[in-house]
């Protein structure tokens, strides 16, 4: 072949090089870690307790109280997460596109403690209030959304959802009845554990302030399945009839978040 002839194909092959060297270059695929805090509210849920009282050796009273715990309970929240972006998808000819990502995340929810106001049935013992002090850690993977508009190149919107478990504690947790003052129907053991599945959703923005580094604020949604805890007895000799341990039933946790935090893309 012409050595004049390669000429135009060498600057062909260098042009298309380029290019994909700069596309590289402008790449948002790959890992980022973020971290967060906030705060938020749990909404109200159903709480039951049951049990028995012994009232002498061949015969025990079955107790059942069943409400509502209050309508909303602050709590506050801190967590991290490891995800990978892709690359843009286009979204036909127009100016907008989505990245996708994955992530897994772990999120703690500080102490709060529900409390339930319920009816015992015999109705003739009036009213439980039971106060359950909890704190949940939160395992989840999450599918996350990232849109690209025409309006910014810096700000971005997204969208996200996620599932995984949430493992909850009770520490120090309280059954009171106002016809027995001084009384915690736990007292033997108030502690106790459980382990549930746990879905979120999430939506917020994103605005990067530094290259590779974004700020991100969010609204979740998260949902944990109910969980069931058996408590210690009713220990107070010569004071308090003995009983069964006592089991406790806590409704679906509500829960909704509002998030900030920091975001880097390496």
């Amino acid at each position: 072949m012409n050595p004049k002839h390669l000429l135009p194909v060498f600057l062909c092959v260098l042009s298309v090089a380029n290019t994909a060297i700069a596309a590289d270059a402008e790449s948002d695929e790959g890992v980022y870690l973020g971290a967060y805090g906030g705060v938020g509210a749990s909404i109200a849920t159903t709480l039951q307790q049951k049990g028995a009282v012994h009232l002498n050796p061949s015969f025990s009273l079955p107790i059942h109280a069943k409400g509502s715990t209050s309508s909303s309970t602050r709590v506050s929240l801190g967590g991290a997460h490891l995800g990978y972006q892709w690359d843009r998808w286009n979204l036909g000819q127009s100016q907008w596109g989505i990245k996708p990502a994955v992530e897994l995340e772990g999120m703690y929810i500080g102490k709060h403690s529900p409390m339930g106001e319920m009816p015992v049935r015999p109705r003739a013992l009036g009213m439980q209030y039971v106060t359950v002090p909890l704190t949940a850690g939160v395992l989840l993977a999450n599918a996350v959304f990232t849109f690209q508009t025409p309006y910014s190149d810096r700000i971005f919107p997204y969208v996200g959802a996620g599932a995984g478990v949430a493992f909850l504690s009770i520490k120090g947790s309280d059954s009171a009845n106002p016809s027995e003052p001084g009384i915690n129907h736990f007292n033997s053991d108030p502690d106790a554990s459980a382990s549930a599945f746990a879905v979120q959703l999430k939506a917020g923005f994103k605005a990067e302030v530094h290259k590779n580094l974004y700020l991100f604020t969010e609204y979740r949604y998260l949902s944990i399945d109910s969980t069931s805890y058996t408590f210690g007895s009713t220990v107070y000799p010569g004071v308090h009839q003995s009983t069964d341990d006592w089991r406790v039933k806590l409704g679906r946790q509500k829960y909704n978040l509002f998030v900030a935090g920091l975001q880097y893309r390496f």
